[in-house]
C-alpha cells in the first residue's frame, strides 16, 4: 500500500516538476543572467533529471504493487491483470504470478515451468528511469569537466599574462 501512495505522490509531483523545468529554461533564455549561468543550468539540470528518474521509478513501483494487490484480492482477481492478455493456450497454463520491483515487471508463471512477461508499462518505465538516471550522471560529469576546463584555461591565461620571472636555482 505504501508503494501505491508513493506512486500517487510522484504522479502529483510530475506537473510541478514540468513547470519548474519550463520556468528554469525560460529564465536561462532571458537577458540579464549571471555570468556562471551555464554551470548553474548544468547543475540544476542534473538534479532535475535525477528527480525525474526517482519519480519514474516510484510510479513504476506503485504500478507493480497495484497489479500485485489487485491479483491477490477480490472477485475477478484471477488471473492477474497483466497476465490476462496471454494467448488462450498459454492462459490455460497459468499457475501464478510474480511481481518484480527491480527491474520493474510482472511475470506470469506457467504450469510447465516457463515464465512469461505480463503486459504493462514496465518496459517503458524501466527505459525512462534508465535514460533519466544516465542523463543525470552525464550532466553531473559535464559540470566537473566544465570546472576542470575553466581552471586550466585560467591557469594558462595567468601564465601567459605575466612577465617571465627568473627561476630560482638551487
Amino acid at each position: 500500500m505504501l508503494l501505491i501512495l508513493l506512486m500517487y505522490a510522484a504522479l502529483l509531483g510530475v506537473p510541478f516538476w514540468a513547470v519548474a523545468v519550463v520556468v528554469k529554461l525560460v529564465s536561462a533564455l532571458l537577458p540579464g543572467r549571471r555570468p556562471d549561468w551555464a554551470r548553474d543550468l548544468l547543475r540544476w539540470s542534473a538534479a532535475m533529471t535525477a528527480v525525474a528518474a526517482v519519480m519514474v521509478y516510484a510510479i513504476g513501483l506503485g504500478s507493480v504493487e497495484w497489479d500485485a494487490s489487485e491479483a491477490e484480492s477480490g472477485a475477478g482477481s484471477s488471473p492477474a491483470a497483466p497476465c490476462r492478455s496471454l494467448p488462450p493456450g498459454t492462459l490455460g497454463l497459468l499457475a501464478g504470478h510474480e511481481p518484480s520491483y527491480f527491474p520493474l515487471g510482472f511475470d506470469c508463471l506457467l504450469t510447465d515451468g516457463r515464465v512469461v512477461a505480463g503486459t504493462g508499462p514496465y518496459d517503458l518505465l524501466n527505459g525512462l528511469g534508465i535514460a533519466f538516471a544516465l542523463a543525470a550522471v552525464l550532466l553531473t560529469l559535464s559540470v566537473g569537466f566544465l570546472d576542470e576546463y575553466r581552471a586550466r584555461a585560467a591557469l594558462r591565461t595567468g601564465r601567459a599574462g605575466r612577465v617571465d620571472e627568473p627561476q630560482e636555482t638551487g
